[in-house]
């Protein structure tokens, strides 16, 4: 077998795919990627001008990534051909020209300009030169003192920066000219927008007292004084699955409005109603409840003048109605309600058939003893409960109906307030596990047992012919050949005989399956509900207090003379006519 080294100190790449290494590949895919692009999401020309500028991205990058120029790569060479031509050139000369005999003498500051370098080597960075403007504004010593002569570059330098500023000056004042004229062009359309929106009022504010103006009895109207007591009562409320049925009765004479609002927010109107009601008169109503936080408001309006509102949302209306979910049964309130001095509802349940009962069970009995624990499925026979709602220290118990509907009937104190209800029932659930076979193990040692048996062999009858060929010599010296034929035949028989042995039984245990009867057994468990519900207070009329005697407009009289001098005595004063 040959043996072949390869070295590890050469400095070569892996050829992966033909001659091109893992690194060619992968620029190879990104460039075919890109061309695509290119061609696909390129936003101009037709589909041809796409496909040549695709080709001609594809060609490049090829050439780029495979060709090379004297064994170097086309990046390097552009690299290198970019770095001559911006870096710097090579001396032509001899090396002799680059060589001083002595070094070069060090330059020496003339006096006026000595003080100016001395105080820009001096001066800390990050500060300004004195020359320089602050806020715009140039130093008053600098303004109205002697300045310094630059230096011939120092003045070139100072012209460009001065043509730099005066053209960034010119560009910064034509922007902030723009930006002034569009502010004042905002400011003047706002004021014309505020004078065309006052122009009516003050029109209507400077018509004449008549019938289309105002007149000075609407302009000094003092708002007649607050009359206290409810306007509105609601006599009872119901929630069910996504509605609500509210029942109102008005106190008074009022113009009602009633408003659903729910989506995600709580803020959809999702329903509108209004009516006119009398005093004592009932109104009911069927509204819908959206969302997670719905909401109802009642609004009125009475005979008075006087408005006011009442809202429904939160606690004071329990939706969503709960529900709990347990392994017997799941619970869900159907119903709630208020009506005066009670709460109302409904519980609905359904139960399963089937349940995993863990049960302790023996598989193997006898020789051996085998028990675990395993899961069987238990049917479920029968299910009973007791469903108990408390508020507060109220209680009230009732059966439940297993599959059903469970109503029940909590009396409450009267009055308004929010009545937190806490609904517990208890399930119990009788059960039947169908069990396995027990397997009944027996051992059995080992014995030895003689027996005796009568072997009985029938023979079958036989026959055979035997044919032989004898040769006799003669006198003559000649033999004679003679065929001798012998027959045999057997009749057939039977023999019977006894025959003695024994049997060696060896140790063994033996299995036997036996079946087992249902296991009776029962479960329990508790499950918990809570909500809330808002009751209003007893109904009661509105009292409206009698309304004060208008007091008589006052209206003046002409003054007669007699009536002047009464007055003027009351007063002690002399009447000179």
């Amino acid at each position: 077998m040959q043996a072949h080294e390869v070295p590890t100190h050469v400095q070569a790449e892996d050829r992966v795919l033909l001659w091109l290494t893992f690194p060619q590949i992968v620029a190879l895919t990104a460039v075919c990627a890109l061309a695509y692009g290119c061609y696909h999401f390129a936003p101009f020309g037709p589909a041809e001008i796409r496909i040549a500028l695709a080709a001609l991205f594809a060609l490049a990058g090829v050439a780029a990534v495979a060709g090379r120029i004297g064994g170097r790569r086309l990046p390097l060479v552009a690299a290198d051909l970019l770095r001559y031509a911006l870096g710097a050139r090579r001396f032509a000369g001899a090396p002799a020209e680059l060589a001083r005999s002595e070094p070069p003498a060090p330059v020496q500051p003339d006096e006026a300009n000595a003080a100016p370098l001395r105080l820009l080597a001096r001066r800390p960075r990050g500060r300004r030169q004195e020359g320089e403007r602050r806020n715009g504004r140039i130093p008053l010593r600098r303004r109205f003192g002697r300045r310094p002569q630059p230096a011939p570059e120092e003045a070139l330098d100072e012209r460009r920066a001065t043509s730099r500023e005066d053209r960034e000056r010119r560009l910064g004042s034509k922007h902030r000219r723009r930006r002034d004229f569009w502010k004042h062009f905002l400011v003047a359309a706002a004021i014309a927008l505020v004078l065309l929106t006052a122009l009516p009022l003050s029109s209507a504010l400077a018509q004449e007292p008549g019938e289309e103006g105002w007149s000075s009895e609407e302009i000094e109207f003092q708002p007649p004084p607050v009359v206290p007591g409810r306007r509105l009562f609601v006599e009872s409320l119901t929630v069910t699955d996504g509605r609500a049925r509210v029942a109102l009765r008005a106190a008074t004479d009022l113009d009602l409005r009633v408003r659903a609002r729910g989506g995600p927010a709580g803020r959809s109107l999702r329903s509108y109603a209004s009516a006119s009601l009398k005093e004592g008169e009932r109104a009911s109503y069927d509204l819908p409840l959206d969302g997670p936080s719905p909401s109802l408001v009642f609004s009125w309006e009475d005979e008075l003048g006087q408005a006011g509102a009442l809202s429904l949302d939160g606690e004071r209306l329990p939706h969503p109605l709960p529900r709990a979910a347990g392994d017997l049964c799941s619970l869900r309130v159907v119903s709630l309600g208020w009506s005066p001095g009670a709460v109302e509802g409904a519980v609905a349940s359904s139960c399963v058939r089937t349940i995993g009962e863990a049960v302790s069970l023996q598989t193997v009995a006898g020789h051996a003893d085998v028990t675990t624990t395993t899961l069987l499925a238990a049917e479920v026979t029968a299910v009973t409960g007791t469903i108990t709602v408390s508020s507060g220290a109220r209680e009230a118990g009732v059966a439940g109906v297993a599959g059903g509907e469970t109503r029940f009937r909590l009396a409450v104190a009267a009055g308004e307030g929010v009545h937190a209800l806490a609904i517990k029932t208890e399930v119990q659930a009788a059960l039947r596990i169908p069990l396995p076979p027990l397997v009944q193990l027996s051992h059995r040692p080992e014995r030895s047992e003689r027996l005796t048996e009568t072997a009985v062999v029938t023979i079958p009858a036989f026959g055979d012919t035997v044919t032989e060929t004898v040769a006799i010599p003669n006198e003559d010296g000649t033999v004679t050949e003679h065929a001798v034929s012998a027959s045999c035949s057997v009749p057939a028989s039977t023999v019977r005989q006894d025959v003695v042995f024994t049997v060696v039984h060896p140790e063994r245990v033996e299995a036997d399956v036996v079946a087992r009867a249902p296991l009776a057994r029962s479960r329990g468990e508790t499950l918990a509900l809570a909500s809330s519900l808002w009751g209003d207070e007893p109904y009661r009329a509105l009292t409206v207090p009698k309304p004060e005697p208008a007091r008589p407009t006052p209206a003046q009289t002409p003054a007669r003379g007699d009536d002047l001098s009464e007055w003027f005595k009351r007063l002690g004063w002399e009447w000179i006519w």
